[in-house]
């Protein structure tokens, strides 16, 4: 079994109590990645899209889609760009994964956020998933994680800057006596609660609930792994 069907159960679970939850029949993931998220909703009879601005990361969603016989409609976009791009409006619209944080500037953000509370319909739900930078800049702890994968070790750990956080994985590789690295870097706006909401207020969204993860604990500033939005367009 492939790792992507091994999460496609997990994933489903947490899906169906969102689902129980809202009430939601047609979703938008805006940040797809590999499909995982849209390919789950079909399953579940949910009219699924999915939009990603990488063109590698939409061919591995197409092939996932295929290969579970699921139909979801693949779109290329920006958070910013949904709108232009896609013409039906969503019960409820995703945002998974860390994929906020990936948007570096505070107009980058204003713009991101109205384009998706433009694909909402009346009564639809956005659904934000981040780290919960609270606490991650409080502790300021660098290491991550260290795992390992059979003759790899990764390595996951932060770089604090002054505004941004740099988010680092070194591949250490191990083959007989010889020894091989490889770093990859990723940059990060850090959003915390506060400066959310002020975001979301001023593209035309309301914040209605907050979580600790996708199993809607409490959200704790100081301890919760996550920090999970839930907003309306306001009225």
């Amino acid at each position: 079994m492939t790792r992507f069907k091994q999460r496609l159960r997990g994933e489903e679970q947490m899906l169906r109590r969102w689902r129980e939850r809202y009430g939601f029949n047609s979703a938008l993931d805006a940040a797809c990645g590999t499909g995982l998220h849209a390919v789950v909703l079909a399953q579940m009879g949910v009219k699924a899209t999915a939009a990603d601005p990488s063109a590698a990361m939409l061919d591995q969603a197409r092939r996932h889609a295929l290969e579970e016989g699921v139909d979801v409609r693949f779109v290329q976009s920006q958070f910013s760009a949904l709108e232009s791009r896609i013409r039906d409006r969503f019960g409820a619209v995703w945002v998974l994964g860390n994929s906020l944080p990936h948007v570096l500037t505070r107009a980058e953000l204003a713009a991101s956020l109205s384009g998706l509370a433009r694909v909402l319909d009346a009564q639809g739900i956005l659904i934000v998933q981040l780290l919960n930078y609270e606490r991650i800049l409080t502790s300021r702890d660098r290491i991550v994680g260290v795992n390992r994968e059979q003759e790899k070790y990764f390595v996951r750990f932060y770089d604090f800057l002054e505004e941004l956080v740099q988010f680092n994985v070194l591949v250490i590789a191990t083959s007989g006596e010889k020894i091989s690295h490889r770093l990859t870097s990723t940059l990060l706006r850090p959003y915390r609660l506060p400066a959310l909401v002020q975001a979301f207020e001023a593209s035309g969204l309301q914040i209605t609930e907050t979580f600790g993860d996708m199993s809607f604990s409490p959200f704790d500033p100081g301890s919760s792994p996550n920090l999970v939005i839930v907003a309306k367009r306001r009225e």
